[in-house]
């Protein structure tokens, strides 16, 4: 019972003087993102993240809380709702270093039921939503291309095909009409 409750007081005390220290040095040119996009893109990689509870679980669980803004700066749930982490340092989206850095936090026993609660009040009331994940892997969540502009873009693409195939049917030749017939 320890294991979870001496983590998760530490680190309720000292979250947010640590968030206030790592936060006087974190210039952002980005906007902050939609609070319920990043709400609904958190939601549903928390639904992906819980398990039966066995080790093989846990530990594809635990894999997936880390790295799951390594691809392009998305996890499942930002590729729904269409948001990106990005790295302050770069401009780039996060990579598999900067996705442990900004995720390690969520996995240490009890505190990251602590940070839960924590993380989502600074989301709230940081300028740009930066939680302490953010600062310490110096990374922004931002909009940008989700599913839906994945189809969009999917959708525009077939229209144009479609044109490209009407408009190169009607350029058929047909076959030249000879003058020379015999009679």
């Amino acid at each position: 019972m320890w294991f979870f409750i001496l983590p998760a007081v530490v680190f309720a005390l000292a979250y947010f003087p640590i968030v206030t220290r790592l936060s006087s040095a974190l210039v952002s040119p980005y906007r902050k993102a939609d609070i319920t996009r990043r709400f609904c893109a958190a939601t549903t990689d928390g639904l992906i993240y819980s398990s039966s509870g066995r080790l093989l679980y846990l530990a594809a669980g635990a894999g997936y809380v880390l790295l799951r803004d390594a691809m392009r700066g998305q996890s499942i749930g930002k590729v729904v709702f269409g948001l990106v982490v990005v790295s302050l340092e770069t401009g780039r989206p996060a990579s598999i270093a900067t996705s442990v850095r900004r995720n390690a936090l969520l996995l240490l026993p009890g505190a990251n039921v602590v940070a839960i609660f924590l993380e989502g009040l600074t989301i709230l009331r940081d300028p740009q939503g930066q939680r302490l994940g953010d600062r310490l892997a110096q990374t922004q969540v931002v909009e940008g291309l989700g599913a839906k502009d994945l189809v969009k873009s999917f959708q525009d693409w077939l229209i144009g095909l479609g044109a490209d195939f009407r408009r190169a049917g009607g350029r058929r030749r047909r076959a030249p009409v000879r003058t020379d017939r015999a009679a």
